[in-house]
């Protein structure tokens, strides 16, 4: 075989690769790291899967704890399964099932993964035969033993110290890795939205188009629910466009609430900021002017007059609807002469 063809082999097979590499790389909705804090976890994962070395994750809920051990698995070379052993489905079950069939969950491993979700969820006996089944399928399998993965959205080591989890369980796995909630790394929502798309059948040219108003939107919206709500909302808006784009009115009501709230929010701490200035630039001028207590009134009177209406004036329930104490309540009404 010539040298010409050899290389053009060689670039096929490159191209190939490159080709495989980028399906893999949309199989999951975790593998976005634009953001430095995923680029350091999945710079931590490249190094850690190969290695037999148990892994712990955690992170908040929707946050992407269960395609992340996918991922780890898919790059560690083994060539068992991936088994999932959910605690919540076993604990009611634990006590008839015995020892020796959680053991079985983790034989059928053999070369692969066990991913112990939320794991944090079993209770003291399955934790009991948790551990053992790890220690004796290591000791039987030996090298062909499985990798162990775990993850919950709780703090492992909270639990321990509090005798609420068994501390040596949570001693078995060696590297702890914490998923960033997706409000604090923001960088990736375009890339996840974009694949999101692309698992709905959208490529290329056929993606969706957005409206500026609703990418803003999406990118200012907090996300509680984490890539999960993100991946909702997506599905949500695809099957409410306006002619064909997704505008602000396509996307989920509580998300454009939420915008709406915090656009309020930064208006009102704008004018309280120039509030601000204004009474500290007075008070530099006249010793008869006390910034804070100008300050304080402006803003607690306001809160209080509204306590008030919503409750029609009843002290006791408008103090605890502004969680203070109703002597401190009725001090301020006096502070403020808001006397009727």
């Amino acid at each position: 075989m010539d040298n010409e063809n050899i290389e053009n082999i060689n670039q096929e097979n490159l191209q190939e690769t490159a080709e495989e590499q980028q399906t893999t790389k949309y199989k999951s909705r975790s593998i976005v790291n634009n953001s430095a804090k995923m680029k350091k976890i999945y710079d931590l994962v490249e190094v850690v899967a190969p290695i037999d070395v148990s892994i712990h994750i955690t992170g908040e809920d929707g946050c992407g704890k269960d395609r992340l051990a996918e991922y780890i698995h898919s790059q560690s070379g083994r060539t068992g399964d991936f088994v999932i052993v959910n605690p919540v489905e076993l604990n009611d079950v634990v006590g008839s099932l015995g020892f020796s069939k959680v053991y079985d969950y983790f034989k059928k491993a053999e070369k692969g993964t066990v991913y112990i979700s939320d794991i944090a969820s079993a209770n003291a006996k399955l934790q009991e035969y948790l551990l053992n089944s790890i220690i004796k399928v290591e000791q039987e399998l030996g090298m062909y033993s499985p990798r162990f993965i775990s993850s919950t959205n709780r703090n492992l080591t909270e639990l321990s110290r509090q005798q609420r989890f068994n501390q040596r369980l949570r001693d078995s796995f060696a590297i702890i890795i914490n998923i960033p909630p997706l409000r604090e790394r923001k960088e990736d929502i375009e890339d996840l939205i974009r694949i999101i798309m692309r698992d709905l059948g959208y490529f290329g040219k056929k993606s969706i188009p957005i409206s500026e108003e609703a990418e803003e939107t999406l990118q200012s919206y907090d996300w509680p629910g984490n890539v999960r709500q993100l991946v909702n909302t997506i599905y949500h808006a695809v099957n409410h466009t306006s002619n064909g784009t997704i505008v602000l009115s396509s996307l989920p009501k509580d998300v454009r609430r939420k915008q709406g709230f915090i656009e309020a929010g930064r208006n009102t701490l704008d004018e309280l900021y120039k509030f601000a200035r204004g009474l500290l630039e007075s008070g530099i001028h006249s010793e008869a002017i006390n910034p804070y207590e100008e300050y304080c009134k402006a803003v607690e009177r306001p809160l209080i007059q509204a306590a008030l209406d919503m409750t029609k004036g009843n002290r006791s329930q408008a103090a605890q609807l502004i969680r203070i104490n109703r002597n401190t309540l009725h001090k301020k009404i006096q502070t403020y002469d808001m006397e009727d």
